[in-house]
């Protein structure tokens, strides 16, 4: 079985130590979770008219979007992004077994996320290709180019790798999205809403230099799907992984992993202890994803008061 993965190359490496050695525990990378300059955590592919499925069946559009986060929560950036048909691997990247059947050039830097939609060819075969894969680069402040041989780069820099893989529809491969609500977040136990993406730093929630505040995070039983048990060890749903970021401050927790019977976690986050006059609102990212491809994302936004 592929790892599905849709992360930079450090968070690739990350995520699978924490997701294979330390489920739960308390991780030695906590100052990774600060995002200091711009960086792909995620991302998300939905089938067009039904958003919660993240396996598309051949003839049916679907919509891949990257999460990038940035210090100031306005990311921009370029884009070069293809999708086609693989067979799972054992370890590593995937090669293409199809030819690629969709896929976009956005060079100039754009505000938002990366995106695009697709079609899955109709005469698919998805006994020789049962999974997808999303690769490219994602370019911050930056404009995405391809060279001759289509292959995607950055004009003055690496940029961030793009290589996500997920499940095409079909006996024992379909995939929901799990999913945040506008309840799932709360902070110091009151709900916790999404910001106005053009809200003022005096309409966010207020917080104190070095005050440490408590962040929940509640799934429902449905964000867990059921699993194809090949033996009888195999688990019979999934296991979430939960990946939580902030833009200033120090989170107690980076992973944390969430099942049918624990839906809910918290973590504290200690605000930072000197005030920043330039950049007085602090952004928050979380993660959520399974190992097959679904993923949603959630964000967040405080004050802190000088």
């Amino acid at each position: 079985m592929s790892a599905h993965i849709s992360l930079s190359q450090w968070s690739y490496a990350v995520l699978l130590g924490a997701a294979f050695s330390a489920f739960g525990c308390d991780d030695p990378l906590k100052e990774e979770s600060l995002i200091q300059e711009p960086r792909v955590l995620g991302a998300r592919l939905e089938v067009a008219g039904d958003t919660a499925r993240a396996s598309p069946a051949p003839g049916e559009i679907a919509h891949f979007t990257a999460f990038l986060a940035a210090p100031d929560g306005a990311p921009n950036a370029g884009y070069a992004l293809s999708v086609c048909g693989v067979q799972p691997t054992n370890s590593g990247f995937p090669s293409c077994a199809t030819s690629v059947f969709g896929g976009t050039l956005q060079a100039d830097p754009v505000a938002g996320n990366p995106s695009f939609d697709f079609t899955v060819p109709a005469d698919l075969d998805t006994t020789a290709s049962p999974h997808g894969f999303v690769s490219g680069v994602v370019c911050p402040n930056d404009t995405a180019t391809l060279d001759t041989n289509e292959n995607p780069s950055c004009a003055n820099g690496p940029g961030e790798p793009i290589a996500f893989e997920f499940d095409f529809a079909g006996p024992g491969e379909d995939n929901q999205n799990p999913q945040f609500t506008p309840n799932s977040l709360t902070l110091d136990g009151s709900t916790w809403p999404a910001p106005d993406t053009s809200a003022a730093c005096d309409a966010l929630p207020q917080i104190t230099l070095g005050s440490t505040h408590i962040f929940g995070v509640a799934l429902v039983d449905n964000d867990f799907d059921s699993l194809v048990q090949t033996t009888k060890e195999d688990p019979k749903r999934e296991t979430l992984l939960l990946s939580q970021f902030s833009t200033t401050g120090k989170l107690a927790h980076l992973f944390v992993s969430l099942t049918p019977q624990t839906l809910t976690s918290s973590t504290s986050w200690d605000a930072p202890s000197k005030a920043d006059p330039s950049a007085p609102i602090t952004h928050f990212y979380f993660v959520i994803r399974d190992s097959r491809g679904g993923e949603d994302l959630a964000e967040r936004a405080v004050c802190i008061a000088p």
